[in-house]
């Protein structure tokens, strides 16, 4: 087999921070496009690829093009295209590109480089492909407390990096309907940046007031799913920077049952064979009289068997506990767990 005429490189560009943000008087810091390794990034990242193809042969090479395509799962973009746009390169000749794509979503990248050339009369390609990783820089969890036409947001920010990152800013993107005011004291940050050094699975919280507008009343304050996105911009101390965006605050209402089922009296022992009485309890949490109807399926009761009808219908006014007695009996010693009973009225269960 012939080898290749032709040789391709691939090298990883960074443009790394010569100082932190807001030095030199908020003046931009010139930075330099360094090579380095292709390997895991942060998700936000500026991703730049430089390309080398160069006639390693002793003759010359015709119609040169090249294409880059990258890909993450199903979804693939093509960053280069030199269509028939070719080149011929003389032996020790080369090409050279650059490519970009903005790394915005976690997981691992496949970075695929085709050379198309002509040798001898004959079409040719030439294939590489590089794999690499996009971490999250940042793992956020939140929690919501509705105070009824404002929501207090607090957004948790986890380092979960390998080193120290700072979390140079954030904003909270509202949806229709709501306005943020973020409450967190930061003006006590002693960092070079606008936000705080976060070291290895170091935390930082922001809490958000967030309130709605006139036309939005409590209860659809209560009802909604999602009240904004928040976005993190970041920076690796002298490395990259970037921002990971698209983090939901998703609001999930607490759903409180319409009733609820109790024990309240049972005895703490009874005899084999021997009937003996243990009362229930069912509140009614709504503002309506329920008609709630008590079942027991006698095959998960196991030994516990119920004296008397297996469907209890009961009727209980807004706020109401109501007690019931039942009438058990058990056929075997040991000790019984009590099972198989169930509350439902209409929809609720």
């Amino acid at each position: 087999m012939q080898p290749e005429p032709l040789l391709l490189k691939v090298m990883r560009l960074r443009r790394p921070s010569m100082a932190p943000s807001g030095a030199l008087n908020g003046l931009e810091v010139p930075k330099a496009l360094v090579p380095m390794a292709l390997q895991k990034s942060l998700v936000g990242e500026q991703f730049t690829g430089y390309l080398h193809v160069t006639n390693t042969s002793g003759q010359t090479v015709h119609d040169v093009g090249l294409k880059v395509e990258i890909d993450i799962g199903a979804s693939k973009s093509t960053l280069l295209n030199t269509g028939t746009s070719r080149a011929s390169l003389p032996p020790g000749e080369f090409v050279d590109a650059l490519v970009e794509y903005a790394l915005n979503d976690a997981g691992t990248y496949a970075l695929n480089c085709y050379v198309f050339y002509n040798c001898n009369g004959e079409q040719a390609q030439l294939r590489r492909s590089y794999r690499f990783p996009a971490l999250a820089p940042f793992a956020v969890s939140h929690r919501v407390v509705q105070l009824d036409r404002q929501l207090l947001v607090e957004c948790l920010i986890e380092n979960s990096t390998e080193g120290s990152i700072y979390l140079s800013s954030w904003h909270l993107e509202c949806a229709d309907g709501f306005q943020s005011e973020l409450l967190t004291e930061t003006d006590s940050l002693e960092t070079g940046c606008a936000g705080p050094l976060l070291k290895q699975r170091g935390c930082f919280s922001l809490v958000f007031r967030v309130a709605a507008d006139e036309t939005l009343d409590s209860v659809v304050v209560r009802q909604c799913e999602v009240i904004g996105t928040l976005s993190l911009w970041w920076q690796v101390p002298d490395g990259p920077r970037g921002c990971m965006e698209g983090h939901q605050i998703q609001v999930k209402p607490i759903q409180v049952p319409k009733l609820d089922l109790q024990v309240v009296e049972c005895p703490k022992k009874v005899q084999v064979e021997v009937p003996f009485q243990l009362e229930l309890q069912v509140m009614n949490r709504t503002e309506d009289v329920l008609e709630p109807k008590v079942s027991f399926d006698l095959r998960l009761m196991g030994a516990v068997k119920i004296q008397g009808p297996c469907q209890r219908l009961l009727r209980i006014e807004p706020g109401e506990r109501q007690r019931l007695p039942i009438e058990l009996v058990v056929t075997v010693p040991g000790l019984h767990g009590l099972q198989g009973i169930s509350i439902a009225c209409d929809d609720q269960a």
